[in-house]
C-alpha cells in the first residue's frame, strides 16, 4: 500500500489513517499476468481494486479488433469507481504486466467512505485526477502532434510515477510496447517508434529495455506544451533520482 499512501498524500495530510483503513477492507489480493483481464466490458462489478504493483490498462476495443486505450492504471491507482452504482462494466481493464491488486467489496467500501472524512476526500480527489487525465487525453489526441502527444503523454506517465514513489524522478519503468503507446495516441507502431528515436536524436530520452530516462524535462515541457497542473500532485519533492517500483518484467518492447 505504499504507492497507495504516497498517492494520496498529494490530497490529504494525514495519509496514514486513510491507509490503514482501507488496508484493513481488502478482501483479497489477486495477480494478473500480461495480457489478462481484470475487468471484461459487460461484466457487473461488484469488486473494486487498487494497483499495488505493475502496469494496467483501461481500454475499449470496437467490432473489428482495433483497441483504444483510454488511460494507463498505475501502482497506488484505484478502479472501477463505476461498482459503487451496481454498475456493468462499460470498459475492460487488462493487465500490462505482472499486475497484483488489492480487491475490495464495493458496499463495504463505500459504506466505509460514508464515515470517514478523510477517506472520502482522498478518493474524491482522486476521481478528481482521473476525470483531469482523460480531459487531457482527449486534448492529447485531437489537437497535438504525434511528438507532441509521445511527449505529453511521457511526461505525464513520469509525474504519476513520482506520486506513487513520493518524489519526484526522471527515470521510469516503462513496460509499453509501441503498439501500447499507438493505441493509446491514435498514431501507429511504426510512427511511434520514429517519433521516439526523434526525440533521442535531439536528447531530450533516452531509453533501456523497459526504462525510460527524460534527461531534459523543462524543453520536453515546451515541446509537448505540458502542464502539470491538471494532474494535482504540487506536493511532490523537487529533485530526481532511479527509483524502480516493480520487480522487472518479463514483456518485451516490440
Amino acid at each position: 500500500m505504499e504507492a497507495f499512501k504516497n498517492r494520496i498524500a498529494q490530497y490529504v495530510s494525514s495519509p496514514d489513517g486513510v491507509v490503514d483503513l482501507v488496508a484493513g477492507l481488502a478482501s483479497a489480493r489477486q495477480t494478473f499476468e500480461a495480457g489478462s483481464d481484470i475487468v471484461c466490458a459487460g461484466d457487473d462489478t461488484p469488486s473494486l481494486f487498487i494497483v499495488e504493483s505493475g502496469w494496467a490498462i483501461r481500454y475499449r476495443t470496437i467490432e473489428d479488433g482495433r483497441r483504444q486505450i483510454l488511460n494507463f492504471m498505475l501502482p497506488g491507482d484505484l478502479f472501477d469507481l463505476q461498482a459503487l452504482g451496481d454498475l456493468k462494466a462499460d470498459h475492460s481493464v487488462g493487465a500490462l504486466d505482472r499486475v497484483q491488486v488489492a480487491v475490495f467489496n464495493a458496499r463495504r467500501f463505500l459504506k466505509a467512505l460514508e464515515q470517514s472524512g478523510p477517506a472520502a476526500t482522498a478518493f474524491w480527489w482522486s476521481a478528481v485526477q482521473e476525470e483531469s487525465v482523460l480531459r487531457e487525453q482527449i486534448v492529447r489526441i485531437g489537437q497535438l502532434s504525434a511528438r507532441e502527444r509521445i511527449g505529453h503523454l511521457l511526461l505525464e506517465l513520469q509525474r504519476r510515477l513520482s506520486a506513487a514513489l513520493g518524489v519526484d524522478t526522471l527515470s521510469m519503468r516503462l513496460p509499453l510496447t509501441r503498439a501500447d503507446i499507438g493505441d493509446a495516441l491514435g498514431l501507429t507502431p511504426v510512427h511511434v517508434s520514429r517519433t521516439l528515436s526523434g526525440l533521442k536524436r535531439m536528447d531530450l530520452i533516452e531509453e533501456d529495455r523497459l526504462s525510460l530516462r527524460i534527461l531534459d524535462k523543462a524543453k520536453l515541457e515546451a515541446i509537448a506544451k505540458f502542464d502539470p497542473n491538471y494532474l494535482h500532485t504540487s506536493r511532490l519533492d523537487v529533485g530526481s533520482h532511479l527509483t524502480i517500483i516493480d520487480p522487472p518484467s518479463e514483456r518485451q518492447p516490440s
